[in-house]
């Protein structure tokens, strides 16, 4: 893709899209460079126990991905934008207070007041952004430049708090509470109270709770979606277990989270333009998750090479998740039609949270033993996933658009964006 493409894109979206594009940026870069260290200052230089160290990081995970639909639908109560400014604020006090505590007591609260933060203002910046855009080609285009900026903050992160850390993780945490506290004074002060096309009044807590779980199409879209979130978070569980596995592919794991963002940066709006002009939505979908599990075929198959294996496998699914992931959060708003878009998003993400979770519990015990090599099985049993998933939704899809072709009404319709 050219420059002008990019341009185009970019020169396409409201100027609250534009922050929120940024949002994703700055999100990941104070976010990635404090939590991949976190582990090690909790171990290391405050010296908790094991136990100790992953109920800090439990309580982040849990406090998040369980809080998600809470934090989308106080959204759409409060207005997407109180949301964002509070989840900032209270982001930049939880990194602050990372930094700075030295007891199990305050760690446990920063790390909920972390976690709390992103169940606040994930699905609410989503929800925003999607409501910024006239139609489901500018979302597709407005959620793929986010995935970008996203990707380009992942990839610089780690490198900052290294640096960072060096000097004291608690410079690390005030930097990182500092930026969250600078986002939360730029959506205070540039964000509109609302965005452009403004929905009705949502409906009430179990109005909205009866309208999400009665939703077939979205509560199967949501299920075959949240395959994405199981196959990437193996790069955080599973990948990094046959890594420590071969003795010659020391190191390698920081090539291959370093590959992965470098694809997303360079590649995702090339990709979002394949979509676009040639795949189709559903095929992008169901091509990109398919993609993703597929590409743990390349562990067992290329064992006699672990390092080219663990490239290949981290090529293929950086290459299917940017066809996908973009597409999931802007196909949504199909679903969901003109109420409640913030619930609809936090159902979407702790779906895909619990998912993860669950998967990472069945795949962790099946790893076995420290520096044991990971059974085969579990390669092809994420693959298979992937495969399925990805069937299942471009088949959803493809009647989803046949449908809308033909007039024919879909059981449970919504009024599109």
């Amino acid at each position: 893709m050219t420059t002008t493409h990019y341009r185009q894109s970019w020169r396409m979206l409201s100027p609250a899209a534009r922050l929120l594009v940024c949002n994703g940026l700055f999100f990941n870069l104070a976010f990635y460079m404090t939590l991949p260290y976190l582990a090690f200052h909790l171990g290391g230089t405050l010296g908790l126990t094991g136990w100790a160290s992953g109920l800090v990081m439990g309580m982040r995970v849990f406090s998040q991905q369980g809080l998600f639909l809470l934090g989308g639908a106080l959204g759409d109560r409060l207005g997407y934008r109180p949301a964002i400014v509070l989840g900032c604020l209270v982001r930049s006090l939880g990194f602050a207070l990372l930094g700075w505590a030295g007891d199990l007591p305050l760690l446990l609260l920063a790390a909920f007041l972390t976690g709390f933060a992103g169940a606040l203002f994930t699905p609410c910046a989503q929800a925003y952004l999607a409501s910024e855009c006239l139609d489901g080609r500018q979302r597709q285009q407005a959620f793929a430049l986010h995935n970008l900026a996203s990707q380009l903050g992942l990839l610089l992160g780690p490198l900052a708090g290294m640096l960072l850390t060096d000097i004291d993780f608690m410079v690390t945490g005030l930097v990182s509470g500092g930026i969250f506290l600078l986002l939360t004074a730029l959506q205070w002060r540039l964000l509109p109270p609302s965005p452009r096309h403004v929905r009705e009044r949502p409906p009430s807590w179990g109005e909205q709770w009866r309208d999400l779980i009665g939703n077939g199409p979205f509560l199967r879209f949501t299920l075959m979606a949240a395959a994405y979130q199981l196959l990437f978070h193996q790069l955080y569980l599973a990948v990094p277990a046959y890594i420590n596995s071969q003795q010659q592919a020391t190191g390698l794991l920081g090539g291959v989270f370093t590959l992965t963002a470098i694809i997303g940066v360079l590649l995702q709006l090339p990709a979002s333009q394949l979509v676009q002009r040639r795949l189709g939505v559903a095929r992008g979908m169901g091509l990109g998750l398919g993609l993703m599990g597929a590409s743990y075929l390349a562990l067992p198959w290329l064992q006699p090479w672990p390092v080219a294996a663990s490239l290949m496998q981290a090529a293929c699914l950086s290459l299917g998740s940017i066809l996908c992931f973009p597409l999931f959060a802007a196909h949504l708003p199909h679903y969901a039609g003109d109420r409640a878009l913030g619930g609809y998003y936090g159902f979407y993400a702790s779906l895909g949270g619990c998912v993860a979770l669950l998967g990472n519990v069945l795949i962790g015990a099946l790893l076995g033993e420290a520096a044991a090599t990971p059974p085969a099985a579990i390669w092809y049993g994420l693959a298979l996933c992937g495969l399925v998933a990805g069937w299942a939704l471009y088949r959803q899809l493809r009647r989803e658009e046949r449908a809308n072709a033909t007039g024919a009404p879909l059981a449970n319709p919504r009024r599109s964006l």
